[in-house]
Protein backbone atom coordinates (compact mmCIF):
# COMPACT_ATOMS: atom_id res chain seq x y z
CA UNK A 1 0.00 0.00 0.00
CA UNK A 2 1.56 3.27 -1.10
CA UNK A 3 0.80 6.48 0.72
CA UNK A 4 1.51 8.74 3.64
CA UNK A 5 2.10 7.09 6.99
CA UNK A 6 -0.07 9.77 8.61
CA UNK A 7 -2.91 9.41 6.11
CA UNK A 8 -5.99 7.91 7.76
CA UNK A 9 -7.30 6.80 4.35
CA UNK A 10 -4.08 4.96 3.48
CA UNK A 11 -3.77 3.48 6.97
CA UNK A 12 -7.30 2.08 6.73
CA UNK A 13 -6.57 0.68 3.27
CA UNK A 14 -3.46 -0.99 4.67
CA UNK A 15 -5.46 -2.55 7.53
CA UNK A 16 -7.92 -4.04 5.03
CA UNK A 17 -5.13 -5.36 2.79
CA UNK A 18 -3.27 -6.84 5.76
CA UNK A 19 -6.34 -8.89 6.72
CA UNK A 20 -6.55 -10.32 3.21
CA UNK A 21 -2.82 -10.61 2.51
CA UNK A 22 -0.78 -10.92 5.73
CA UNK A 23 2.45 -10.11 3.84
CA UNK A 24 1.12 -6.67 2.88
CA UNK A 25 2.97 -3.61 3.99
CA UNK A 26 2.70 0.15 3.85
CA UNK A 27 5.37 2.34 2.26
CA UNK A 28 5.61 6.01 1.49
CA UNK A 29 8.86 6.07 -0.48
CA UNK A 30 10.81 3.59 -2.66
CA UNK A 31 13.62 3.61 -0.08
CA UNK A 32 11.32 1.79 2.34
CA UNK A 33 11.05 -1.24 0.05
CA UNK A 34 13.21 -4.23 0.89
CA UNK A 35 14.07 -6.32 -2.15
CA UNK A 36 14.49 -9.44 0.02
CA UNK A 37 10.78 -9.36 0.93
CA UNK A 38 9.93 -9.99 -2.73
CA UNK A 39 12.38 -12.83 -3.38
CA UNK A 40 9.72 -15.55 -3.45
CA UNK A 41 6.94 -13.47 -5.02
CA UNK A 42 5.47 -14.30 -8.38
CA UNK A 43 2.89 -11.51 -8.28
CA UNK A 44 2.86 -8.25 -6.33
CA UNK A 45 -0.31 -6.22 -5.85
CA UNK A 46 0.00 -2.46 -5.62
CA UNK A 47 -2.62 -0.07 -4.31
CA UNK A 48 -2.49 3.45 -2.98
CA UNK A 49 -4.38 5.93 -0.88
CA UNK A 50 -6.66 8.39 -2.66
CA UNK A 51 -4.35 11.35 -2.17
CA UNK A 52 -1.12 9.57 -3.08
CA UNK A 53 0.52 11.42 -6.00
CA UNK A 54 0.62 9.46 -9.26
CA UNK A 55 4.35 10.18 -9.56
CA UNK A 56 4.99 8.49 -6.21
CA UNK A 57 3.04 5.41 -7.29
CA UNK A 58 4.85 5.18 -10.64
CA UNK A 59 8.25 5.53 -8.96
CA UNK A 60 7.54 2.58 -6.67
CA UNK A 61 6.03 0.52 -9.49
CA UNK A 62 9.12 1.14 -11.61
CA UNK A 63 11.39 -0.06 -8.82
CA UNK A 64 9.34 -3.22 -8.29
CA UNK A 65 9.35 -3.94 -12.02
CA UNK A 66 13.14 -3.54 -12.15
CA UNK A 67 13.56 -6.37 -9.65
Amino acid sequence: VIGGHNSSNTSRLYEICKRIAPDAYHVETPEELQKERFADCVTVGVTAGASTPESQIREIEALLESW
